[in-house]
């Protein structure tokens, strides 16, 4: 994916968030390293393979290193989120009463599956195949900060529709 200038992060912010990680040894840099890519991952919604540079350097290992953690920990974004972010629970109630429907639906109709984004850059999708924890209300995504549950294929639709009030994310 090429990603314009105005999606790209700002290193300057990333020196900034390296700047308090002072690994007093090279066994202690190590272990620094998913600390520093947490943190620009909660800063800005996802690592660049320029931020995953500048930490390889404050921390003075390698890249393959830091790239390695980077993709191995599914936590971790290499491409920036869109603007609206939904996880889709996909654990054992939701699973029985649909969210594989609502998965199927996602693709079908938005073009988007687990851990993509629409072309226009409004919506981010990721399944979480482990339980969100809110069972009776199954299935269920969190949208953004907003929760909603007992969801079929058409709720979802007026759920995106709401948040999406100029059209459906991907249509505009």
């Amino acid at each position: 994916m090429s990603l314009s200038p105005s999606t790209e992060i700002d290193l300057a912010v990333v020196r900034d968030l390296l700047s308090h990680i002072r690994p007093n040894d090279d066994q202690e840099a190590q272990e620094l390293i998913l600390a520093a890519l947490q943190e620009i991952n909660e800063h800005f919604g996802w690592v660049s393979l320029a931020a995953a540079r500048l930490v390889a350097e404050h921390l003075g290992t390698t890249e393959n290193r830091v790239y390695g953690l980077l993709t191995f920990y599914a936590d971790f974004r290499t491409e920036p989120r869109g603007k609206h972010f939904m996880l889709v629970c996909h654990g054992m109630s939701c699973y029985a009463l649909g969210s594989q429907r609502l998965v199927q639906h996602l693709q079908d109709g938005y073009g988007i599956g687990d851990g993509d984004t629409t072309a226009d850059g409004e919506l981010t999708i990721q399944v979480v195949n482990g339980c969100l924890g809110v069972c009776d209300r199954a299935p269920f995504v969190k949208l953004d900060h907003d929760f909603h549950g007992d969801l079929t294929p058409d709720r979802l639709d007026a759920v995106l529709g709401q948040a999406f009030s100029r059209g459906a994310p991907g249509e505009r």
